[in-house]
């Protein structure tokens, strides 16, 4: 211990003696450690540890699944999680939820806020601990119990200002007493964005309801007990159902999914992506300060010449080297924690708000205890990587030579000079996988903001609203608000024109229906043929520009009273119909009970998001003949349309104070919302590009300046023997571009492998680019003589007297 004490006293004082080195090293690796930092926080907030849960790697979701017709989830009909709740065992908890559309007023407030109903072991199942009062318990769910609620930290701090005699009190949502039994802890997120919580209370009816898909169930595997053992055990469990209730449950079985992976969908590729990303970077400022430190250590073999020589070990010397190393890059570890509190801030704020509420795990993106630990290990390894190699290269050097007075070569032997060149090399070929994944990421984004998705996305406003059922008890009442609204709407400036949808496109929550076809047998049992349902008001298609292929829109003239009628997308006359007309086809959505719909019309396909592969089926019904109490608003107007929203806003509490109006968007924001994980990685591998080529460039820099100042003496010869000055620089220049594209040689199909990476990540939005390829090789190749044109331009200035008298 006393001895590693010295070495760190003796290191310090070293680089105190060296303030641009140690100035240079340290900010290098700052740079590093720093985009490592930033995305580890990002993975540990996102995927390593979203929710505060106890024993979350045995939390699970489980989902319904038709595997034969390709559906690999969907919501859980009721009586199938009772069968499952009931019977598997090696599920230890299995809740379910939904959704709640919660209308706050009462006291001068019309607020929506986000809730779920769920059932008594919901919070149980999650191991935590409520802040204040209760959780719903199994008596909640009794006959003649008050309706309750649990909110989250979040609203009682925003709304309730931190009241801590909630608890007791009555809240009105939708248009109903709910008294407040508990407030969850701050941490506690989940389902991600819900403020509210109440007991899911389904009654006989429900529960032998296997039709309706509408249950989000999720549960917590036994000690011991496998995924592959719970689907075991859902498999047989679903092959029984099937057997009974063939005309429901034929071909259906259960999905366990883990919880994280779930709901972290695509966005674990894109965070790991990032992450090897910042490697790369981490992996060239090594480099960078390889070099510095192997420049350093010949400036010094004189120094540990002489130690070696009055009787200092070989390894004493490296144990000081390394722990200078480890020194230096301890101290660039802690200045990264300062720039990745700022990048973590720039973060946070490029997200769109929307997503932070509702991604898992965004709201604590932060430099916690394990972030910072990883910091400083990641910090020690670097220190070790960047400072072995120069280390070995300097005790193993001729002392010999390294003592004789005036020894010229001591610094530029064979071994060291190869060394350089090899990590130059590495560095071309890290900045340009780097500079080419930036790139394609970059024109990937564009790729997806300008996909056409069959709607015009611009000066568009939406919004949603969802009328209490207490309130709005019938279908009559429905129409009214919506017609009141609507009509207020289309008589604000610059409104062209308003509607209603039951979606907006481009949004997250769709209602789907069953359909058959005018010609079509019925479905098999247990077959599912689903489209994207839409009920709309008559000018939706000409507010969002969706295109008439065939037939008519929608009308005012189809009211409640005339006959049923469908609007249906091209995809689904072509799925149903053939090369047939569809216009007069009749089209029966939802059950037996249902009505057969007249095909009036056929418009042009809509995807849902910029990522699918194709247009899903779809159907439009009059709003007056199927209204639904939640739905959206979209407004097309002349001009901003965010400079719409007081007005909109205002319109809808015309009408009903107590129903307000949020998810306020224009849809062009809410397209953009959908790409920004796609926009984040773009940027952020723009950041690491730009690093990238910034630390190429100083590495071919120092080590052209380096190598020029060790052949001073070989430059005046060149220079006495009748060397031109452009055949100097042509030979310092040529020298830098022959590491580079050995550099771009490795760099190339590396760059090709994480090309293939990237296109199967984003499947038809990043492909092959070849200008993308030439683009950054050119721009690599430019860096690399700009930065060895300096230390050119000093051999070209070399006074041949004063050269040969170098040293």
């Amino acid at each position: 211990m006393t001895t590693l004490l010295q070495d760190l006293r003796y290191g310090l004082r070293q680089l105190q003696r060296s303030p641009g080195f140690t100035a240079v090293a340290l900010l290098t690796l700052a740079l590093g450690i720093g985009a490592n930092t930033v995305m580890f926080s990002s993975i540990n907030a996102m995927l390593l540890r979203p929710f505060a849960f106890k024993d979350l790697d045995r939390a699970v979701v489980v989902w319904e699944a038709i595997p034969q017709q390709g559906s690999g989830q969907f919501s859980v009909a009721p009586a199938n999680f009772r069968e499952w709740n009931e019977h598997v065992r090696g599920i230890e908890l299995l809740s379910a939820g939904h959704g709640w559309d919660a209308n706050l007023t009462g006291s001068g407030l019309a607020e929506r806020i986000e809730g779920w109903q769920v059932t008594a072991n919901f919070f149980p199942l999650l191991g935590v601990a409520p802040e204040l009062g209760r959780f719903i318990s199994a008596g909640d769910f009794e006959a003649g119990h008050t309706s309750v609620a649990v909110l989250s930290y979040r609203f009682w701090q925003r709304q309730l200002g931190a009241d801590r005699g909630i608890v007791g009190r009555n809240l009105l949502f939708n248009g109903t007493q709910f008294t407040v039994i508990g407030v969850m802890p701050a941490d506690f997120d989940f389902p991600v964005g819900a403020d509210a919580w109440a007991p899911l209370d389904l009654s006989p009816a429900q529960q032998a309801d296997r039709t309706n898909h509408y249950l989000r169930l999720i549960g917590r595997l036994k000690p011991g007990v496998s995924m592959a053992q719970a689907q075991a055990e859902l498999d047989t469990i679903a092959a029984r159902l099937g057997q009974q209730y063939p005309d429901t449950n034929a071909g259906h079985t259960g999905r366990v999914v883990n919880l994280v992976k779930d709901l972290a969908g695509d966005s674990n590729q894109f965070l790991y992506l990032l992450m090897a990303a910042a490697l790369f970077v981490l992996l060239l400022a090594c480099a960078n300060v390889t070099n510095l430190q192997l420049a350093r250590a010949t400036a010094r073999q004189k120094e540990i010449a002489v130690r070696i020589a009055l009787g200092a070990g070989r390894w004493r010397i490296v144990r000081q080297l390394l722990v200078e190393g480890v020194l230096v890059a301890t101290l660039g570890a802690l200045a990264s924690l300062l720039l990745s509190a700022w990048g973590l801030d720039l973060s946070r704020r490029s997200i769109p708000a929307f997503i932070i509420q509702h991604a898992p795990g965004a709201k604590h993106l932060q430099i916690d205890s394990r972030v910072l630990a990883f910091t400083l290990v990641i910090g020690i390894l670097s220190g070790i990587l960047s400072a072995v190699a120069p280390a070995f290269q300097a005790t193993h050097a001729d002392l010999y030579n390294v003592l004789k007075e005036g020894g010229r070569t001591s610094g530029s032997g064979p071994g060291r000079s190869r060394l350089r060149a090899v990590l130059v090399s590495s560095e071309v070929a890290l900045a340009l996988v780097l500079l080419v994944g930036a790139g394609l990421m970059v024109k990937g984004f564009r790729k997806l903001m300008d996909r056409d998705l069959g709607f015009d996305r611009s000066h568009v406003l939406t919004f949603h609203i969802a009328l209490a059922e207490s309130q709005y008890r019938d279908r009559v009442g429905i129409r009214n608000f919506y017609d009141q609204v609507i009509s207020k709407l289309q008589g604000l400036p610059g409104v062209q024109y308003a509607a209603a949808v039951t979606s907006v496109p481009a949004g997250w929550n769709w209602n789907s229906t069953e359909y058959r076809g005018e010609g079509e047998p019925p479905t098999a049992p247990g077959e599912l043929r689903i489209a994207v349902s839409q009920s709309v008001t008559p000018d939706y298609f000409r507010a969002v520009r969706i295109p008439l292929v065939k037939g008519r829109f929608i009308t005012t003239a189809d009211g409640p009273d005339s006959g049923p009628v469908v609007v249906i997308s091209k995809t689904l006359a072509q799925r149903i119909w053939p090369n047939q007309d569809a216009v007069g086809k009749q089209l029966r959505l939802g059950g037996e009970d249902e009505p057969w719909r007249t095909v009036v019309g056929v418009v042009g396909d809509v995807r849902q998001s910029s990522f699918d592969s194709g247009p899903h089926p779809t159907t439009y019904v009059p709003f007056t003949q199927v209204p639904y109490a939640a739905s959206a608003l979209v407004v097309r107007t002349s001009g901003n349309p965010l400079a719409l929203a007081p007005a909109a806003r205002a319109a809808v509490q015309s009408v009903d104070p107590a129903q307000p109006a949020y998810d306020v968007r224009s849809l062009e924001q809410i397209v953009s919302d959908n790409n920004s994980g796609v926009e984040f990685s773009a940027r952020t591998m723009l950041v690491f590009g730009a690093i990238a080529l910034l630390l190429a460039a100083a590495g071919i820099f120092a080590v052209m300046a380096y190598s020029v100042r060790q052949r001073t003496h070989e430059f005046g010869i060149r220079m006495a023997l009748g060397a031109q000055r452009v055949d100097m620089l042509r030979f310092v220049v040529g020298h830098a571009l022959k590491l580079a594209l050995i550099g771009l040689a490795i760099g190339v199909p590396c760059a090709l492998a994480l090309t293939h990476a990237l296109s199967s990540l984003l499947f038809g939005v990043i492909r092959m680019d070849t200008l993308t390829f030439i683009g950054c090789t050119a721009l690599l190749t430019a860096v690399a003589a700009l930065a060895a044109y300096i230390p050119a331009r000093w051999a070209t200035r070399v006074d041949p007297i004063v050269a040969l008298r170098y040293e």
